[in-house]
C-alpha cells in the first residue's frame, strides 16, 4: 500500500460510518510534510470522552482524500456556508454535511477538524 493511493471515495465513506457508528463527533487530520494522521474524537455526556487513532499515510498517497475535502470546504467558503458536504455513492445516506476548522502552526503543520 505504500506506493498505492488511497481511494478517496471508498476511504472517506469508510470514515465517516465508523465515525457516526460509533458516535465520534470530530475527525482530526494533523498533516506535516512526511505523513497525515487521522484521529477520531468523541466529545460527548452521553456516550463520554473518547480519541480513537484510525489510519497514518504518506502525504502523497493520501492526496486524493485531501482534495476531496479540499474541493467540499472550497465550494463551502465560496457559498459562505459554515458546513461543507462531500458525496459520496459508497454512503448509505450519499452525503456527509460536516464543519471544518483549520489551524496552522508553521513549519508546515497542519491540523484540520472536521466536525460531523
Amino acid at each position: 500500500m505504500a506506493n498505492e493511493k488511497f481511494d478517496a471515495s471508498a476511504f472517506l465513506s469508510s470514515l465517516f460510518h465508523y465515525a457516526r457508528d460509533f458516535n465520534y463527533n470530530h475527525i482530526i487530520f494533523d498533516a506535516n510534510r512526511y505523513k497525515i494522521s487521522v484521529n477520531l474524537v468523541r466529545k460527548s455526556s452521553t456516550y463520554g470522552n473518547a480519541e480513537m487513532f484510525y489510519v497514518s499515510a504518506d502525504p502523497k498517497a493520501f492526496a486524493p482524500v485531501i482534495s476531496r475535502i479540499n474541493s467540499a470546504i472550497e465550494i463551502a467558503e465560496l457559498e459562505g456556508s459554515q458546513q461543507a458536504t462531500i458525496k459520496t455513492p459508497l454512503l448509505a445516506r450519499e452525503d456527509q454535511v460536516f464543519q471544518f476548522r483549520l489551524k496552522e502552526f508553521g513549519n508546515g503543520k497542519y491540523n484540520l477538524d472536521l466536525s460531523i
